[in-house]
């Protein structure tokens, strides 16, 4: 078990992952859910195991029920090329920079390699759009050797900015240790419902910063069409049903006279 002030990780198990400078990704609830859909997709497409769960008396008393089993709100899965941290909630304000610290003892722990976590922010309304901005994965890395990982993937790093949450903590954590961490943002269309074009070019920017693991992001882009489409017929349906504006007449007609 790793522990750091309120947070543990406590191992469940054994696992199929043994470090060995493999990745780790960190997926905490974002701007689309774009994180969260990528962290579900990982593990139902690699059928990555449970093995490990973040406990704290601050985090939400809640479990997740998935093929009729439950399961921690922040867990860890894992398969022999890759960890993934997925949390269904976002992290308490209070718990934000123990958990950052716990999660890269965790990681330190298991000798893992670069960690990678991932964010959705919030795009342009829709009538000041720029559609290729829209699609940019930017990142930032926390040392130089991050640094070299992105610019080798061809991911276009953020210069200036200010970053807050988990991934801040994350950060500056890693960034203190000189520990190689990297933060991806997409651009999600809308605050709270899922996003799944921005997972998709997060996916496809993980696919550029470690290609060793070959994720298929094509699925996800075929859901976001299908859900956009969806919205389309949606939003003409509401138009055409729109009651017409009012316009000045003279007074209805009324049995009272």
């Amino acid at each position: 078990m790793v522990e750091s002030g309120p947070v543990s990780v406590r191992m469940e198990g054994k696992t199929p992952w043994h470090g060995d400078e493999l990745p780790m990704l960190v997926c905490f609830p974002s701007v689309g859910l774009a994180s969260t859909v990528v962290g579900h997709y990982l593990i139902r497409s690699k059928n990555l195991v449970r093995i490990a769960s973040v406990h704290s008396e601050f985090l939400p008393p809640a479990t997740i029920v998935i093929d009729s089993f439950p399961n921690p709100s922040v867990r860890i899965h894992a398969d022999a090329t890759m960890a993934t941290l997925v949390s269904e909630f976002p992290a308490p304000l209070e718990l934000i920079t123990p958990l950052a610290s716990t999660i890269l003892d965790w990681a330190v722990s298991q000798h893992s390699g670069l960690v990678v976590a991932i964010e959705g922010i919030l795009g342009k309304k829709e009538q000041d759009k720029d559609s290729e901005n829209q699609e940019v994965v930017l990142g930032i890395p926390s040392n130089a050797l991050a640094k070299s990982r992105l610019e080798k993937a061809g991911i276009q790093i953020l210069e200036e900015g200010i970053v807050g949450g988990i991934t801040a903590a994350l950060l500056n954590e890693a960034a203190y240790r000189d520990m190689p961490l990297v933060v991806l943002f997409a651009m999600a269309a809308d605050e709270e419902l899922p996003d799944h074009g921005a997972a998709a070019r997060l996916l496809e920017s993980i696919n550029r910063l470690l290609p060793d693991l070959k994720i298929d992001p094509q699925p996800l882009f075929a859901q976001a069409r299908m859900i956009e489409q969806t919205l389309r017929t949606g939003m003409k349906l509401h138009r055409t049903t729109e009651p017409a504006p009012k316009t000045a007449k003279g007074p209805e007609p009324s049995i009272y006279g």
